[in-house]
């Protein structure tokens, strides 16, 4: 019987997770273990909130508490949150999975490994992919696999992808979804449950024995590098899913991924308006120097390159911005006759 339920939320899950644990009856049969994507510097007083309004016990679990029915486990700010066997919680640092750090796959990865036909896996609320990979574990291990229903979350990024990636038992808005966990565990609620099958464990826990062919037909290395750490990233194949791993173990899903790379282009492109910008200034110095010591031709050549940088460094920023016309303020510091002073 289902006993282990694993949900997952981001944007808005924190009211969402709140409105399951106060609609559960006391006394099932089940532990919950939950990751809400929340920032590091998390005070994390979800447990508070929840002991108050709810009849299960929430805690932030530390590394290695035994896993019991009746309690809310929260992942902590800035870890992980894993499962072993023996019905442990792991609280590691571990690398980050889809830029998050606690992430929702790793959670549901160790979920399905461990506990297969025992457990429940549940996407709510969210923005992008995180935890469709790990919901398809669940599902591919014989557990069952709840999606908020897109129409009914507050951000319907993260349900709607799982939605595309995973045949789920269940797609309902979140006031059924208490009710629905509680027939599953209590009642036996069925389950379109497709035959079990073997489930991977994450990269980290790949045995050494494992033939040399085995991993080449699950990883190949890509021609991209790691966005967190800049090393070989490897395009991963798993329960038809595709994500990118790093040697770390920085994991990504491939909206993450993308989202990273655009990241990436607009860092660099701020960079290189600051460049052109100090550029143009530099010259601009150069060409007042060149004034005052009367040197025509060096002050025609440094004048120009100011201008052709700073002309760059206006089309840059407005692509930047967005195309909204917006010149620079005037370079301070800079001596000159008025012709220098309007360069640009």
């Amino acid at each position: 019987m289902p006993d282990i339920i694993a949900i997952g939320a981001s944007a808005g899950g924190v009211e969402a997770v709140i409105k399951i644990a106060t609609s559960l009856p006391p006394n099932l049969p089940a532990a919950i273990l939950v990751v809400i994507h929340i920032s590091p510097d998390s005070t994390g007083l979800m447990p508070n909130i929840l002991n108050r309004s709810s009849v299960w016990n929430a805690l932030q679990p530390e590394d290695g508490t035994p896993i019991e029915h009746g309690n809310i486990y929260l992942a902590p700010p800035d870890r992980h949150m894993l499962v072993e066997p023996g019905d442990r919680i792991r609280i590691v640092r571990g690398p980050k999975h889809n830029r998050h750090r606690p992430a929702i796959d790793p959670l549901f990865r160790t979920v399905a490994y461990v506990y297969d036909s025992r457990a429940v896996g549940v996407i709510l609320t969210g923005f992008l992919s995180d935890g469709s990979s790990g919901l398809a574990m669940i599902k591919n291990a014989g557990g069952i696999a709840i999606v908020q229903d897109p129409n009914d979350a507050l951000v319907p990024s993260m349900p709607r992808r799982a939605l595309e990636e995973v045949d789920p038992d269940y797609c309902l808005p979140l006031a059924e979804i208490p009710a629905t966990i509680t027939g599953i565990v209590r009642d036996g609620l069925p389950a379109r449950k497709p035959v079990p099958s073997k489930v991977a464990s994450m990269k980290k826990q790949k045995s050494k024995a494992e033939k040399p062919e085995k991993v080449e037909t699950e990883e190949q290395p890509s021609a991209f590098t790691c966005p967190e750490c800049h090393g070989t990233i490897w395009e991963v194949r798993e329960n038809g899913e595709v994500r990118f791993e790093c040697r770390i173990g920085h994991s990504f899903s491939p909206e993450s991924m993308a989202e990273s790379n655009e990241e990436d282009v607009e860092r660099a492109l701020w960079a290189a308006l600051r460049t052109l910008e100090e550029s143009a200034s530099l010259d601009q110095r150069l060409a007042e120097l060149a004034a005052e010591r009367h040197r025509s031709n060096a002050y025609e050549l440094y004048s120009s390159k100011a201008r052709e940088r700073k002309k760059h460094a206006d089309t840059l920023r407005d692509l930047l911005l967005g195309g909204a016309s917006k010149r620079f303020a005037p370079i301070e510091g800079t001596r000159g006759d008025e012709e220098l002073e309007k360069i640009g």
